[in-house]
């Protein structure tokens, strides 16, 4: 049929809506062309001469075609294509600049973004046929939109993909020029919070057609990713933490990695781990000791495969800030000089992390105090006032008589754990006056009156060879072994190993249940009350704080009954002291709304200012001072966010890489004393969302093509792009109708179908 069309009418044809321009509706139009046929058998079923049924369907198919021919003309079949007029309207072509276009997963390993600049700027490229019939301009996009003059100003540097900002400001730029369409190419892996579709919607709505390209495979074949790590942002002292690696892996299954923790140049950690299935995702565990009081930034490397396509996901930088800080403040008091009370001291003034201030009655009237800052402190005994206790950051009780406190203190104690969100700790005996005090209510066990409970439960290890008071093992619970309180070891089994090889404790004083949502611990391995084993160590969340109940005295007897340089009983005291105080508010907190940025990425900065009753201060003057990793240094004024009392708010953009740190300066108009300053530190890290899911999103492209009013593409279709722009309808193209009843195609088959049909005729010998 070429033959007979120019390739103007086969574009018409292929790209324009086809009517009959004298035809009445197309059911009426379409009920002519199904009774010609008819007619003409009716007209034709009698010969002068008889004719085989094949010969007498052949002269009937041939009159029917001539006659549907014959009336397809009258009709007057039209192609109705849309047009614009040379170089009177624009053109945008968007090309995606970010690092995901650097990914070599094309054939004969070529990048996403050398394809594309061929494709665009090549001998045979589009950006030439598309120059001739508009103003075409081309913009590179990642985190901005910016005009581009050629393939050099490409570089696949961009740290994110942001589509719907590179539509919304392309429309900007140019919404005031004829703009015909949009030419959107990436891989679609849109990383911002905005929807795309939102600004594809908008240019259907202005008759804007967006053409998109897809750049890429669906699925990477071979590639390992580090999606996340998970390691303590601040720890208290240079102890032992857990760092979590999140791997997910796409053609090396069943393969051996190895793991690696570096500190600059030296390797400080490492682990060989097995890899899952393909495509799965599995998390795996290493130790790690910072070895310095600072802000230390971590790298974890993945040891890199053969064939594996990318790379930059196999880092993963995270800081932990290991800085020198006041230590926490905890109270001890007891009502008596107990071994359980000196090992306990013993252990915390090994912590520098941990200040423990005690007072200890040592007879009538009588009390002892060790670890104080001034002489003035405890000297009235334990706090009356709030402004008193809430310097603590936890309190722990030992044995002590109803008689110590007063009620106005039990409900200080009572807000100091619930408001200030200090920490409780019960340690031995629980005398019987407390139970309908609000301490009950405190505790994670249900007090009881001993009085209440069996014969054989009461008393402890006043009772001699009574059974409360005889050796035990201390039985840990499922929820304590994973504790971080009772970890000896993060090898699961070791620790479990560890624990049996405790020497046995002596006597337990029973109380109740436990209470709903309390964690049990540790238990005794043979005592029940209610058909329950009877709690040793439990612990639960009360208001902002948290309580903890110990039923026994003994815990000196793992240090006593150990070698001299095992550490069990402090680690586990030290766990657990901390535990209790490292989660009370403080007087001033720094927060920021990202554990990590990208280079960049805009800073919001959060401080929170209490008053010296812990209540919400919204009369401080604030500064924030902040020093980049360059060492450069800035002071900045925070501003009071009134939707918040006592929250002040900053903002500012990363830009450098490596560790920030952060200084807030507090001056307060509502009392003396407040802390002045606050430091804290973040980390700006080589982004690597450019890298995690980086397959073709033909689904996203399709979806903004398909709402815009455009047509998706993948990159080896581009060239049918050129065409179908020219002839896509839009807010400054014409419609152009072009007539097919004149045409010499139809022509040919008329007197084609007409001298069959007299050949066959004279052949039969028909008139």
């Amino acid at each position: 049929m070429s033959f007979f069309l120019d390739a103007s009418t086969i574009e018409a044809i292929r790209d324009g809506q086809f009517s009959l321009a004298y035809a009445p509706h197309p059911f009426l139009a379409l009920l002519l062309f199904l009774a010609l046929p008819v007619l003409v058998w009716v007209l034709y079923r009698r010969t002068t001469r008889s004719l085989t049924p094949r010969w007498k369907a052949l002269l009937i198919s041939l009159r029917s075609l001539v006659a549907l021919v014959l009336l397809f003309m009258l009709l007057r079949p039209v192609i109705t294509t849309w047009q614009v007029n040379p170089q009177e309207t624009y053109l945008a072509v968007l090309v995606d600049d970010s690092q995901s276009m650097e990914i070599t997963d094309l054939p004969g390993q070529q990048r996403r973004l050398d394809a594309v600049t061929d494709a665009l700027y090549a001998d045979n490229g589009i950006l030439a046929p598309l120059s001739e019939r508009y103003q075409v301009r081309t913009f590179g996009f990642n985190t901005q939109l910016r005009r581009i003059a050629d393939a050099d100003d490409l570089s696949a540097a961009g740290n994110a993909s942001r589509l719907d900002l590179a539509l919304r400001q392309v429309r900007d730029q140019l919404g005031g020029l004829p703009l015909s369409a949009v030419v959107l190419i990436s891989d679609g892996a849109d990383n911002a919070e905005a929807d795309p579709l939102v600004s594809a919607r908008e240019f259907a709505a202005d008759q804007v057609p967006v053409f998109t390209v897809g750049v890429g495979q669906a699925q990477i074949p071979r590639d390992i990713g580090i999606t996340e790590v998970s390691a303590a942002s601040t720890i208290l002292d240079n102890t032992v933490f857990d760092v979590q690696v999140n791997l997910v892996q796409q053609g090396f299954a069943g393969r051996s990695v190895r793991l690696r923790i570096m500190d600059g140049e030296s390797e400080v950690a490492s682990r060989t781990v097995l890899l899952g299935p393909d495509g799965s995702s599995r998390v795996y565990e290493l130790e790690l000791s910072p070895e310095r009081r600072e802000p230390i930034l971590y790298e974890l490397q993945v040891e890199e495969l053969a064939d594996e396509i990318i790379l930059q996901n196999n880092r993963y930088q995270f800081l932990v800030d290991n800085s020198e800080r006041p230590p926490l403040d905890i109270l001890y008091v007891d009502g008596h000089p107990r071994n359980e009370f000196k090992f306990i001291r013993r252990a915390a003034e090994g912590d520098e992390s941990l200040r423990l201030a005690s007072y200890l009655q040592t007879g009538p009237g009588r009390f002892y105090r060790q670890g104080i800052n001034s002489p003035t402190e405890l000297s009235d005994g334990f706090p009356d006032t709030a402004e008193e206790l809430y310097q603590y950051d936890a309190v722990v009780m030992g044995d002590i008589s109803r008689e110590f406190f007063s009620d106005e203190q039990l409900t200080l104690l009572q807000d100091f754990v619930a408001e200030r969100g200090g920490g409780l700790l019960v340690a031995g005996m629980l005398d019987d006056a407390f139970v309908d005090t609000v301490l009950g209510d405190l505790l994670p066990l249900t007090p009881v009156r001993s009085e209440v409970l069996p014969s054989f439960l009461q008393g402890g290890i006043r009772r001699g060879n009574h059974a409360t008071g005889e050796l035990f093992a201390p039985r840990l619970t499922s929820a304590g072994e994973f504790s971080p309180l009772l970890r000896l070891d993060s090898d699961d089994a070791v620790n479990r190993r560890l624990w049996g090889e405790m020497p046995s404790l002596q006597g337990v004083y029973v109380t109740g249940r436990p209470k709903p949502g309390a964690s049990v611990l540790l238990e005794h391995p043979s005592l029940q009350y209610q058909n329950q084993a009877v709690p040793l160590l439990a612990t639960q969340r009360y208001g902002s704080g948290r309580s903890m109940a110990l039923t026994t005295a003994s815990t000196w007897r793992w240090q006593m009954l150990m070698p001299s340089d095992d550490e069990s009983h402090q680690r586990i005291w030290r766990q657990s002291l901390r535990w209790l105080a490292q989660d009370a508010l403080e007087r001033v907190t720094i927060n920021f709304d990202r554990p990590f940025y990208n280079q960049g990425d805009p800073v919001n900065v959060s401080a929170t200012v209490l008053d010296a009753r812990y209540e919400p201060d919204s009369n401080a003057s604030l500064f924030i001072q902040r020093t980049d990793p360059l060492g450069d240094v800035s002071d900045t004024a925070m501003a009071w966010d009134i939707d918040e009392d006592g929250v002040y708010r900053s903002q500012f953009t990363a830009d450098a890489e490596g560790i920030y740190r952060v200084l807030v300066d507090v001056a307060s108009a509502a009392g003396t004393g407040i802390e002045t300053e606050k430091q804290a530190a973040f980390v700006v890290t080589p982004s690597l969302r450019e890298y995690n899911n980086a397959g073709l999103d033909s689904g996203m492209l399709g979806r903004i093509a398909e709402t815009s009013g455009g047509r998706y593409y993948n990159l080896p279709q581009i060239g049918q792009l050129v065409n179908d722009i020219q002839h896509a309808p839009g807010a400054f193209s014409r419609e152009v109708q072009e007539d097919l009843w004149d045409r010499p195609f139809l022509l040919g088959l008329l007197i084609a179908l007409m001298s069959l049909d007299w050949m066959a005729r004279r052949y039969r010998g028909l008139s």
